[in-house]
This record gives C-alpha cells, structure tokens and sequence, in this order.
C-alpha cells in the first residue's frame, strides 16, 4: 500500500467508522482480530464455573433426584455472575473498547453478582422445569392429541427464553435497571428485533447440534464456541440496546449520550481527547515550488 500513496497529500485523514463493511464481515474481522483474547476468556470463564463439577460428582455418588436438581438450581448462583462478566468484556470487545480480560471478568463479575446469582437461579429453574415438562406432555401427546397444545406452548416458552437471554446478561452489565425491568426490555427487544435474535438462535442450535453429533471429539468446542456464540450476541444485540434502552433514558432527560467508541484513557479517568480529527476542515498545503535554474550564460 505504501508503495502507492503519497502521505504529503492531505485526504481524508482516519475515518471515525472505519468499518463499512457488511455486519458480516466486520463480525470476522472483530473475531480474527481478538482471538487469543477470545479463547483465554473461555478459559476464565470455565473457571469460574468449576462449582459446576461439583453437580457432576453428586450424581456420580448415585445421590437421590431431589438434591440433584435441588444442587442444580443453586448452583446457578455461580452461573449468572459469571456470564455478567463474559458478557462485559464481549460487549467490550463488540464495539472495540480496550479490555484487560481478566480484571474486567472479575469486577464485572462482583459488581453484578447479586443479580446475576439471582437471574442465574431462574435459569438453573427454567431447564429443569423444561427437562420434566417436554418429555412429560411429548409422551402424554402420543396417547391424546390435547396434550400437543401444552407442549407446543412449553417448545414456544422455551424458544422464547433463550432468545431474551441474548440481551438479560448484556442488559445487566450495560444498564443500571433492576430485574423485572431487565426482562421486560429483553422480551421488547427479541420482539422488534426478530432478525438478530433468529440469527443469533439458528447459529447457536448449529452449534449444539456439532457438539452433540461430534461428542466426544468435539469438546474441543468448549474453548472455542462460548466466546464465539457470546461475541455473535454483543454484536448483533447491544447496537439494539444502545438504541432502543440506553438513548432513550437520556433523550428523556435532555442530555448527551456518552460516546461509547472511546479510547482507554477517556474510560479510565473521563479525560478528553488531546485533539479532535476533523479532516474536512483541514486545507490542502500547496507543494513546495521548485526552485529556477539560473541560466549559465
């Protein structure tokens, strides 16, 4: 590229949205670019879930159903926090703000801890519920036709729910709005933003499926696919949450919404940019004139 430009020549200058490339591609490029961060994230957060092995051994030990499920539930009090802090450095990532992966996974992880333990408990709650309600009215279903209504509406709910979490843990981390509100915009937003959530639950049952169909070999996937899937949903989710929750809140109120493509240091101490790149204003420098050659006479 060098060879062919002539830096003397004023132009341009460095666009502020340098990314005019389709979603598509600017997806692939946010990725390529971060993948080593990408793939120490899945690390940490698979870390934080190791609470979870703990579940396996219990049912390793024979124990009874009821404190299976019952160890299931809670232990989804580790889950929820620790998918705020995925979540966090995804979003950050997403719109390419600096990220320190580790100290942004534990402060977002212990800010939102509460919360997401909460948010975490009802997930745990919802696929234990949906692992005794399918099965139960799919078999009722064989022997009477009533029972597909239940089971339709439990397919739905279920399709329902793990398209809104595409924006409950983003929703967390971005805002301050408590649960009930949290999930009330999740739902608004899958609703108005039909596209982004199908995309988002076609590429995320894709990726199921691989790992059922390729089991054991593709466990694997586990340090690559948690990343991928959670970028996909930043970058497709948060843009709808920065328009439709957080720019309303403060056209409301009659102010600016803060930049949210800042540098480092802006997001550390709120300090502003040493100087603005406005390249339109700028005036093309003449280029120097050559000198006349005196004639020899």
């Amino acid at each position: 590229m060098g060879l062919f430009s002539n830096y003397e020549k004023v132009g341009k200058g460095v666009s502020k949205d340098p990314d005019k490339k389709i979603p598509l591609f600017r997806f692939l490029d946010i990725y390529m670019e971060h993948i080593t961060k990408l793939i120490l994230l899945n690390f940490i957060f698979l870390l934080a879930l190791l609470p979870f092995g703990g579940i396996m051994f219990v049912e390793y030990l024979g124990l009874g159903n009821l404190a299976f499920y019952v160890i299931f539930v809670l232990l989804g009090a580790f889950v929820g926090p620790a998918l705020c802090g995925f979540m966090k450095v995804l979003r950050n990532i997403s719109c390419r703000r600096p990220v320190f992966i580790w100290s942004d996974f534990w402060k977002a992880f212990g800010k939102n801890f509460k919360q997401g333990a909460v948010m975490g408990i009802i997930d745990m709650f919802f696929l234990v519920a949906m692992s005794f309600a399918l099965p139960m009215y799919w078999g009722f279903a064989s022997e009477n036709s009533l029972f597909n209504i239940p089971f339709v509406i439990c397919v739905v709910c279920a399709f329902l729910f793990v398209m809104m979490h595409f924006y409950i843990y983003l929703l967390m981390v971005s805002t301050t709005l408590n649960l009930w509100e949290i999930l009330k915009d999740s739902l608004y937003l899958t609703a108005i933003e039909i596209k982004s959530s199908v995309v988002n639950l076609i590429t995320t049952v894709v990726v199921v499926m691989a790992f059922v169909v390729l089991f054991p070999w593709s466990t694997i996937l586990l340090f690559v696919a948690p990343s991928f899937l959670g970028l996909l949903y930043a970058f497709n989710c948060f843009p709808a949450i920065r328009e439709h929750v957080i720019k309303p809140y403060y056209d409301a109120r009659g102010e600016e919404m803060p930049e949210l493509t800042y540098t480092a240091k802006t997001e550390e101490d709120g300090s502003e940019p040493i100087f603005t790149d406005t390249p339109e204003t700028e005036i093309p420098q003449e280029p120097p004139k050559k000198p006349k050659k005196k004639k020899i006479r």
